[in-house]
């Protein structure tokens, strides 16, 4: 574990020092009270993180020199972490299943006795306790994903709205007479593939033989689908291919259901309580979110994801002091004010007793369901996403006819497993993730130099968190270098600047803080490739002095070859209209990971050397 924390008798000494050379300055008693404070590094599964959580955690804990890193969705990567013995302080992910994670319990610490836990419904405490009573991950506020309806288009066309399964199917058969498709959605996506098979038949899977499955499958006692609680589950998804039309869906990606609904080709598409804010149909539309259909009303439910789990590294918690610490920022991440902070879009609900969110008026109808505590969560182990989305899609194609197959090819490739183990790479040298004020750092520059390199551009600009974790000397297998940079919100972006739009471009960076993107202190802070920046930390943030290149003033007249790497939904968009500049399609630009497996796998050559970037004063 990279920590910083320095003995109290050795910074008293160092100062009374200080204080007899007559060198009591201001500089020396700002950095005194830095090097007091406790080095915390906080793994944020997503971007939309950095913005909810970042600024609200430095304000609140000022004592504390956070480091934030973007990681891979995946607990398969804190496992990557382990075995280097870098496992970060507080973890965080969204894809999660205890079954995944019972590889990380010896290393994560207990929270099944603390306060914390204390807050949270038994119900849903279930889901996240091992059969020892041990508890290592608490879930943040939910994700609502279910069927959105436009119910403008229902009173149009005269069609009732559904309030069971048989009702559910017989609206698309109206809206299909009158060339409308009833129900669409992605199922090129894995996620899809298992949310729709599980929401739709959650009561069979939360039957006392769905129940005590799911406790057997998720502690590893199990890795086969139970016949009594999943074969309804296949008929019932072979019933709705067949009435509900839905095989020309097969390769539809995440977007296309969504398009036809605000254009009113759909009536209902699976979605979440987000997309409802995104996507609310023709524009007045009246739209809402249903639940999954079950065979009667008593049966419907909602089909939940938390925005997160997060757990704490057994780490440094013998200290007593710090391990309160992680635990005051852990409750704060999940107290009234911390939920807030990532469901401002008034489209989550709380698994805690007091934690209260509001709903968006599209979403009142849940009110009664999460009264009734009728919010599954989902069962989302890595092998769930990855078989459901294999099977669904053979199912849709009509290579697997019936669903006998279709169980039997689930269990197939659960026996089977994912075998991922063979070495891809080696990596001769090893880079660190921590920043330093002459050298930025050198992991993510080698990273982003490496990127520059493969694509052939002039410069590179990319948020230095988006590289999470030292990069280790040793062999690689092809999972592992996808754990080298984070793909999930952020996509490499093509475009053409002038040497005095590069400026504005660093200058408006260093300006934002609460946006997707932004900089709230050193861990997010940005590395140039190809160009070097030279900065002046302030009371309140950064401010930009000059650009260079090989030490020369850069350019401002010249034409530069660009790639930005950040947050392309969120802050691509800010910048650019700050700037003035346009991207290249997206596509244009491979993604991060395929660039470095490019590199170190396809080329077999190493990453391209850091270089010192950055100067900070």
């Amino acid at each position: 574990m990279k920590m910083k924390k320095v003995v109290s008798s050795l910074l008293v000494l160092a100062m009374s020092v200080s204080l007899l050379a007559g060198c009591g300055t201001k500089e020396s008693e700002e950095s005194a009270k830095t090097e007091e404070k406790e080095t915390v590094v906080v793994a944020l599964w997503g971007n939309q993180m950095l913005e909810g959580y970042t600024q609200y955690l430095c304000e609140k804990f000022p004592d504390v020199d956070f480091k934030f890193e973007l990681v891979t969705n995946s607990t398969d990567y804190y496992r990557f972490r382990q075995d280097h013995d870098d496992m970060p302080d507080i973890l965080t992910v969204r894809r999660f299943s205890l079954k995944d994670a019972v590889v990380l319990k010896d290393y994560l610490y207990d929270l099944g006795d603390t306060e914390l836990a204390a807050t949270y419904y038994g119900t849903y405490l279930d889901n996240y306790t091992y059969d020892d009573g041990t508890v290592n991950w608490l879930p943040a506020c939910a994700e609502v994903d279910s069927i959105i309806i436009n119910e403008t288009l229902f009173e149009e066309y005269q069609v009732p709205i559904p309030t069971d399964y048989d009702s559910f199917i017989a609206a698309c058969e109206s809206f299909e007479e009158v060339g409308i498709k009833g129900f669409v959605s992605d199922f090129a996506s894995d996620f899809t593939c298992m949310e729709v098979l599980q929401g739709m038949s959650t009561s069979q899977l939360l039957t006392m033989e769905g129940r005590e499955w799911r406790q057997q499958y998720e502690g590893g006692s199990t890795n086969q689908l139970s016949e009594e609680v999943w074969m309804p589950v296949f008929e019932k998804f072979y019933d709705m291919r067949d009435r509900a039309g839905l095989a020309e869906e097969v390769d539809w990606v995440n977007r296309t259901p969504k398009d036809m609904f605000i254009e009113g080709k759909a009536a209902m598409y699976r979605g979440t309580g987000a997309d409802i804010i995104t996507f609310p149909g023709r524009g007045d539309d009246k739209v809402s979110l249903l639940p999954y259909f079950g065979d009667n009303e008593s049966e419907n439910w909602y089909l939940t994801y938390p925005a997160f789990q997060v757990a704490a590294s057994n780490n440094g918690m013998d200290d007593p002091e710090r391990e309160q610490l992680i635990l005051d920022i852990m409750t704060a991440m999940l107290n009234q004010e911390g939920q807030e902070k990532i469901s401002y879009g008034k489209n989550m609900i709380p698994y805690n007793r007091n934690v209260t969110l509001e709903l968006l008026p599209e979403l009142k109808n849940l009110e009664p369901y999460i009264d009734e505590n009728k919010m599954y969560i989902r069962l989302a182990s890595n092998d769930m996403f990855r078989i459901s989305q294999s099977v669904v899609q053979q199912i849709l194609k009509g290579e697997l006819e019936t669903p006998r197959d279709a169980f039997d090819a689930f269990n197939l490739e659960l026996e089977s497993g994912d075998s991922e183990n063979e070495i891809a790479a080696h990596l001769d040298t090893f880079y660190s993730n921590e920043f330093t004020d002459e050298h930025g750092n050198q992991a993510a520059s080698a990273i982003c130099n490496t990127m520059r390199e493969e694509t052939g551009v002039d410069v590179l600009f990319g948020q230095s968190c988006y590289i999470a974790s030292d990069i280790y000397e040793g062999d690689y297998t092809e999972k592992d270098l996808e754990y080298l940079v984070d793909n999930d919100g952020g996509w490499p972006v093509r475009t053409d600047l002038t040497g005095e739009q590069l400026y504005q471009l660093v200058e408006e960076t260093l300006a934002l803080k609460s946006n997707r993107g932004g900089v709230c202190n050193d861990s997010t802070m940005y590395v140039s490739s190809g160009f070097e920046m030279d900065i002046t930390r302030t009371e309140d943030g950064y401010t930009l002095n000059k650009l260079t290149q090989d030490g020369k003033d850069l350019d401002r007249t010249a034409t530069y070859s660009v790639i930005i790497f950040s947050d392309r939904d969120w802050y691509i968009p800010v910048v650019q209209e700050a700037v003035r500049f346009e991207v290249m399609p997206i596509d244009t630009v491979p993604r991060a990971t395929e660039l470095i497996k490019q590199r170190l796998v396809e080329e077999k050559g190493q990453l391209a050397e850091p270089t010192d970037y950055i100067a900070i004063k």
